[in-house]
């Protein structure tokens, strides 16, 4: 069985390669609208990003509604940035697994959206949407990189099992 730490560990290795990829590119086809769910490469980045910031350092603290990012999808004016923007995030996130039990994953959150909706969810479970939602989107750039005939990072468990490396 996987561990959320260990599925963490997949993801923000999987999205380093996706974020090394796209700053490799030229900004103007990274930001560029392509009318995808957050319009650009760049933007859907991002979100991925932000979602796991939102999730691990506010869902999980039963502070939902009270997350504000950094700044917005806009602000960014090159890779450099959101590479920056990544580490901090990634860092983060280690801290916070660095402490994690089965007990602290087990406990309830409330897990709330802007929308009001909320949902009473295992940490484990609020860190599987978090993990989810980064799949999702990145099936998205991988579709956008395809149009352009531009080959996307090794994506693979099996190139990125934190197991093994």
């Amino acid at each position: 069985m996987f561990s959320a730490q260990e599925l963490y560990a997949y993801s923000a290795r999987v999205r380093r390669r996706f974020a090394e990829k796209l700053a490799q590119m030229p900004w103007s086809e990274v930001s560029k609208n392509r009318e995808a769910s957050f319009y650009s490469m760049k933007d859907i980045l991002l979100h991925m990003i932000d979602n796991e910031d939102w999730i691990v350092n506010w869902v999980i603290f039963n502070k939902s509604l009270d997350y504000k990012k950094d700044r917005e999808f806009a602000d960014y004016t090159d890779m450099a940035q959101i590479l920056s923007h990544l580490s901090e995030v990634e860092n983060k996130t280690r801290k916070y697994f660095a402490g994690a039990d089965e007990v602290e994953l087990k406990r309830r959150v409330n897990f709330t959206l802007k929308s009001g909706k909320s949902f009473d969810l295992s940490v484990e479970e609020a860190l599987f949407q978090s993990f989810t939602e980064q799949i999702y989107h990145l099936g998205e750039i991988i579709a956008l990189l395809w149009q352009d005939n531009i080959e996307p990072p090794q994506m693979q468990w099996f190139w990125n099992n934190p197991r093994i490396s």
